[in-house]
C-alpha cells in the first residue's frame, strides 16, 4: 500500500505592524518624529507622545496616555485614560474607555461606556481685571559666521534672527518666530513655530502646525522636504 503524505502550507497574510511597538515595560516618553506610527500592547503603563503622530494603536488596558497631536488613534483596551492636544480622528472601540482632546475631527465609539469629551475653555474669573497681553522677548540676533550651528532646545517664544550663512538649525520647543537668512538644513522637531528663510537646501518636519516660508534653495534648487510631522506648511515665495 502506498502513503500519501499531504503537505498542509498554510501562508498567513502580512500584517503591517507599527514602527514603534510597546510589548513590554512600564511606558515612557516618544518623539512620534523618530517613528510616527506607534503600538501599544502592555496595561497599567503611563506613556507621553510628543511632535506630529501618525496613528497609535491602543491594545492594552488601564494605560495613561499623552498625546500632542496625532492623525488617528485607535483605543482597542478597556479602562484607558487619554489626555490629547489634537486629533483628527478618535475611535473608542473598547470599553471604559475616557478621551479628553482639545482639538479634534471625527469621532467614533463602538464601544461600550466609553467618555469622549472636547475640553472645555476654563471660564474666565470673576471681579479679576483683565490682564495685560504677554510682552514678547525683545529680537535676537545670531551671527552664523561665529556660530553656524545652533540649537533652541529649551524655552520656546523666542524671536530671533540668523544672519550669514548657516550649516544647521535644530527647534525642538514651540511657537518661535525665527528669520534666517540662510541655513542649509532646518530641522523642526517643535510645533506651531513660524519661520522665514531666505534659503535653505533641506527642510525636516518632525513637529506640527508649523509654518515655513522660503525664497530659494541654497544651490539654486528647490530645497528637499521630509519628516513625519502633521499640518506644516511650507510655501516658497518671491
Amino acid at each position: 500500500m502506498t502513503r500519501f503524505v499531504a503537505l498542509l502550507i498554510v501562508i498567513a497574510p502580512a500584517v503591517a505592524s507599527a514602527a514603534k511597538v510597546y510589548n513590554e515595560g512600564t511606558g515612557g516618553s516618544w518623539d512620534c518624529a523618530k517613528d510616527a506610527n506607534v503600538q501599544i500592547n502592555i496595561s497599567d503603563a503611563a506613556f507621553t507622545f510628543t511632535g506630529g503622530c501618525n496613528r497609535i494603536a491602543v491594545n492594552g488596558d488601564n494605560n495613561k496616555i499623552t498625546i500632542d497631536v496625532v492623525r488617528t488613534i485607535d483605543v482597542n483596551g478597556n479602562g484607558n485614560a487619554v489626555t490629547i492636544e489634537q486629533a483628527d480622528a478618535i475611535a473608542t472601540n473598547g470599553n471604559h474607555n475616557k478621551v479628553t482632546y482639545k482639538k479634534g475631527g471625527k469621532v467614533s465609539n463602538p464601544g461600550s461606556d466609553n467618555k469622549v469629551a472636547q475640553a472645555a475653555a476654563p471660564p474666565p474669573a470673576k471681579d479679576k481685571p483683565a490682564e495685560k497681553p504677554a510682552v514678547a522677548p525683545a529680537a535676537t540676533t545670531v551671527d552664523c559666521a561665529k556660530q553656524p550651528t545652533y540649537a533652541i532646545a529649551t524655552n520656546g517664544a523666542n524671536t530671533i534672527k540668523f544672519v550669514g550663512a548657516c550649516d544647521k538649525i535644530s527647534v525642538t520647543t514651540g511657537k518661535n518666530t525665527l528669520q534666517i537668512e540662510s541655513v542649509k538644513t532646518l530641522s523642526l522637531d517643535g510645533g506651531r513655530n513660524t519661520i522665514e528663510i531666505g534659503a535653505v537646501d533641506a527642510i525636516v518636519l518632525g513637529g506640527a502646525e508649523n509654518n515655513v516660508t522660503y525664497k530659494k534653495g541654497v544651490t539654486g534648487a528647490k530645497p528637499k522636504i521630509s519628516g513625519a510631522g502633521a499640518n506644516n506648511k511650507v510655501v516658497q515665495v518671491k
